[in-house]
């Protein structure tokens, strides 16, 4: 089927203040910008606890609104009887089943703002059970069906009052009141400058009703979930009162939710999170580890006793960081996701430690770059329920079974008729042995579509984020979309990067960057000795973590023919007093404050080694990225400037750190990349 383009995006033309530049057009059988639009995608997959039924949350995005859309769909668990329960631009999540099957909850702001719904599922009625003005989120059904938990946020009843200050006279025309900030974070990357509050858990009646305020106090609560008697329920809390300097030390406690009473069940220092209780009350599973205060460790499993006794890990034979619990129905396994080499996984381990591998090839719904993901749900007779893709496909629909250890299979095609109108690039995986050491570095690679391994193509090394974060085999249109103008594009897992081992992730620990820069050019010098690369059209890019080492490597080398910063950190002295986690970065990535050992945080930042940049350098971050703010940016321009470096920032608007949130966002994205590379091939 031949494509229909407009001519502007045919052609391409990339403005940037100081020049333009006309890319070539691409082929109307390659993957183009446009065709975002046209993609589908399965997340957050829910199966009903009889196992029988799946509902699924489908992703697509509205050209006209520039937004991602999520519906609802349905679908059996043997792939019968596909349809929607919802249409629309309202958006919809946080499903989950009731107890017995009969109806489902979610919240969606179909009637204005976002609220909780309950669906019947015989009549396919729905009804709004709540009229909040704050989203309501992590919704859980009661054991007997008959209540609903839900937490949300709840303001401050007041602000700090310093000056008492006069009010304009009737009819004149002053500047807006003064911003008074008093907090430690102020505000947070996607969210904006925060307002004063906290989050709280509630219950309501599932017939609806008035909700029911359960915690109380200036303290954050999450994870919340119910026991099997439906009188109790557990959450975790930091209510030391110290939270906002001292992070990462949230206990789990329970409630008594008809008394108040509340017990605090862990003692020691945190992190404990995502607390279950097993299906028979006996048995407490949570995630965390001993904070040995580094940037990086292992999240690992443990069980306790109801009442906090005997704590004890069973995750000693896993290497991976632990996530997503969820008890099985008989309380003597517990499933967990997991990343092993890049490969988003579900496993099963008994309480002895003993585990197995239960589905792989997890995938999410993103459209920007190949980060490792997806989710998973379980019913009560084992069935899975899971979202499932590859380097050239997006997410689906799969469903297995567990212990029979049926076959999976992939319930859905979504994008069946994207995938023959579209020619993708290939992806290739491969390995290659550290220069440094005794690692072995992972990594990918996409070249464009109708290649030619008897040709020479220009090569763009892109970095991910983190750092302790991981690429995967998964599908990514923002990569894709580089390799349709012709480049090949290489990607790849550093050391830093998890599923690999704590010893591999946490070599960057108090050491970022330092070797991962090597790792990344055995990575390229691997490309190159296959043969169709050509060595005078090496570029690199990256975002974050990524943005950071671009930053780094070409202030250790000129081998780049141009590249990209994004969002990135350039002085870590700074970024340590500006970014949405200023009290977490200095106590984790860092062995002492900023003023008390200056010399630390220069010493890893690329500043230090603007001097020797050469290499035409394009700075790009959200203009609200508060994560990397904008002044890391631009004192990596301004140095960049004085030196006579040709250099470019680009501010993307109506963007946090997250640019690919919105797909217009994505699209300038990439077209400023490949714009910058476009001008320097030779």
């Amino acid at each position: 089927m031949k494509k229909i383009r407009p001519l502007l995006l045919t052609l391409s033309v990339i403005l940037i203040t100081g020049f333009s530049y006309l890319q070539a057009q691409v082929p109307d059988s390659h993957f183009d910008y446009m065709d975002i639009f046209d993609l589908q995608m399965v997340a957050n997959p829910e199966i009903s606890p009889d196992g029988n039924t799946i509902i699924y949350q489908r992703h697509q995005f509205d050209v006209m609104t520039d937004r991602r859309m999520v519906n609802l769909w349905t679908i059996g668990f043997n792939g019968e009887d596909h349809r929607p329960l919802t249409s629309g631009k309202s958006g919809y999540g946080n499903v989950t089943w009731s107890p017995s099957g009969d109806r489902i909850a979610y919240t969606s702001s179909e009637e204005g703002s976002n609220q909780i719904f309950v669906r019947w599922m015989d009549t396919g009625v729905s009804a709004s059970l709540t009229n909040l003005t704050e989203s309501p989120g992590n919704l859980r059904w009661s054991p007997d069906g008959s209540q609903i938990l839900f937490s949300k946020f709840v303001p401050a009843s007041s602000s700090q009052r310093i000056a008492d200050l006069p009010s304009p006279p009737d009819g004149a025309q002053w500047e807006k009141s003064a911003q008074v900030i008093d907090d430690v974070v102020y505000r947070r990357d996607g969210g904006g400058y925060v307002e004063k509050g906290h989050n709280h858990i509630f219950v309501i009646s599932a017939n609806g009703g008035s909700p029911r305020q359960l915690t109380q106090g200036d303290y954050d609560h999450g994870s919340a979930s119910w026991a099997p008697d439906g009188k109790h329920i557990i959450f975790t809390s930091d209510r030391s009162g110290n939270a906002d300097l001292d992070p990462n030390n949230e206990q789990i406690y329970e409630m008594n939710i008809e008394t108040g009473a509340m017990t605090q069940i862990t003692d020691k220092r945190g992190p404990h999170r995502s607390p279950k209780i097993s299906p028979d009350g006996k048995l407490i599973a949570y995630t965390g580890y001993k904070d040995e205060f580094v940037g990086y460790q292992l999240t690992d499993l443990y069980i306790m006793n109801r009442d906090g006794s005997d704590i004890r890990k069973i995750s000693d034979d896993v290497e991976q960081d632990i996530s997503s619990i969820n008890w099985a129905a008989d309380s003597k396994s517990i499933f967990f996701g997991y990343t092993k080499e890049g490969d988003s996984k579900v496993g099963n381990i008994k309480l002895n430690g003993d585990h197995t591998t239960v589905v792989e090839s997890l995938s999410g719904a993103t459209i920007g770059r190949p980060y490792s993901g997806g989710s998973y749900s379980v019913a009560n007779n084992g069935r899975i329920a899971y979202s499932v893709g590859s380097p050239t496909k997006p997410a689906e629909l799969g469903v297995a079974h567990f212990p029979t250890r049926m076959a999976p299979q992939v319930l859905t095609n979504l994008n069946e008729q994207f995938l023959k109108s579209n020619k993708l690039g290939k992806v290739e995986e491969f390995w290659v042995n550290s220069s440094v050491d005794d690692f072995k570095v992972q990594g990918w690679i996409i070249t464009p579509p109708d290649f030619d391994p008897n040709k020479k193509y220009p090569m763009i090394l892109e970095i991910h984020g983190g750092p302790y974060s991981s690429y995967g085999p998964q599908f990514t249109p923002e990569l894709q979309l580089m390799a349709s103008r012709g480049y090949v594009v290489v990607y790849t897992n550093p050391r830093g990067s998890t599923s690999y081992g704590p010893e591999f992730a946490s070599y960057i620990n108090l050491n970022y960057p330092s070797e991962d820069y090597n790792d990344l050019m055995d990575a390229t010098d691997h490309v190159i000795d296959q043969g169709y690369i050509d060595e005078d059209n090496l570029f690199i890019t990256g975002g974050s973590g990524g943005g950071v080492l671009t930053a780094w490597s070409i202030g250790m080398t000129d081998r780049f023919a141009a590249a990209v910063v994004a969002k990135p950190v350039i002085n870590w002295y700074s970024f340590a007093l500006t970014a949405d986690g200023a009290a977490f970065y200095s106590k984790y990535w860092f062995s002492k404050r900023p003023w008390e050992d200056p010399e630390q945080y220069l010493e890893r930042s690329p500043i230090s080694l603007v001097g020797n940049v050469t290499t035409p350098t394009m700075l790009l971050t959200g203009e609200q990225d508060y994560r990397t703010p904008m002044s890391e940016t631009e004192q990596y321009y301004a140095a960049l400037k004085i030196q006579d470096i040709d250099a470019v920032m680009v501010r993307i608007q109506g963007s946090g750190h997250g640019i690919a949130g919105k797909p217009s966002n994505l699209i300038r994205k990439v077209g400023y990349i490949v714009g910058w590379f476009d001008r320097y091939k030779n």
